[in-house]
């Protein structure tokens, strides 16, 4: 009897509660600094990275070989046969490639991998819908086909405090014209779906209209997909009251969603996004 196990990554920003109720596993990032590397939630946390990019640039890497062999030995010994792997898009990390070589050599764990094309709660609601459907009874086989389906109707916006981070990292993609911009323009972010580049669907003037902005993006995508049954995505990287408050509007908005998943930015993504990050999306399912 087949048992499926789902991964993730640490980049995926899945909420704590989500991985215990679910049973969802999670592959941590590693975040280097001048001194030493740390494991994205395990020893390190986004308001570290926030305190130590006051002093330095912190860089971030691929979860290590061993980590991710170590997982696959370790759901092995839990009974699983297969595993649906969802990783952030392979347009801002090598994650996806290395993974995939890596599960290509596992012989006793039937693996599939995916590239998300997309970050954070985008591609965490990917891994949070999966898990819930396989609880429902859905094969491994079919999981396969819902995943890329899932991928491609994830829609996630974005606003941060500033783009340097980004630029510098080399991660912003077709943002960079709007760098040096911001005191005029505030660009909303998302991810487009061939590579999972970085790129700019809307922008506002100045950071209050951002929610408002957020809110007409999610319903736009709402009335374009009529009767589709989806979930609400809010996120935030040390914002969190505008994102409490953000998510109440959407919730009373489409009172007809099944669900709104929420997350907070982990230490990984920090280092490129900063502090003062809100977010919103839409997962149809």
């Amino acid at each position: 009897m087949e048992k499926v196990a789902i991964i993730t990554d640490s980049c995926a920003d899945v909420a704590q509660e989500y991985r215990d109720q679910y049973d969802i596993y999670v592959l941590p990032m590693v975040i280097l600094s001048e001194d030493r590397e740390y494991h994205d939630g395990i020893d390190i946390t986004s308001e570290d990275v926030y305190r130590m990019q006051e002093q330095q640039e912190l860089k971030t890497a691929s979860p290590t070989g061993n980590d991710v062999m170590e997982l696959f030995a370790g759901i092995r010994e839990k009974g699983y046969t297969h595993a649906i792997v969802i990783l952030l898009a392979s347009g801002l990390s090598g994650t996806y490639n290395s993974v995939r070589l890596l599960a290509e050599s596992e012989k006793n764990l039937t693996v599939s991998v995916f590239d998300s094309r997309s970050g954070s709660i985008g591609y965490g609601a990917v891994a949070v819908a999966l898990a819930q459907m396989r609880d429902q009874g859905m094969s491994f086989a079919e999981l396969n086909r819902k995943a890329e389906e899932l991928i491609q109707n994830s829609f996630v916006f974005f606003a941060i405090g500033s783009l340097d981070h980004l630029e510098r990292g080399g991660r912003i993609g077709k943002a960079a014209a709007f760098v040096g911009n911001l005191m005029k323009i505030k660009p909303i972010l998302s991810f487009e779906k061939e590579q999972g580049e970085i790129f700019v669907p809307a922008k506002v003037h100045g950071a209050k209209a951002l929610p408002g902005r957020l809110h007409t993006l999610v319903e736009k995508l709402i009335e374009e997909h009529p009767g589709r049954e989806f979930l609400l995505l809010a996120a935030d990287g040390g914002m969190p009251q505008e994102h409490e408050l953000l998510a109440q509007e959407l919730k009373e908005a489409f009172p007809q969603m099944k669900e709104c998943l929420h997350a907070k930015i982990g230490a990984a993504l920090s280092v490129y996004l900063g502090c003062g990050l809100l977010g919103a999306g839409v997962l149809f399912l």
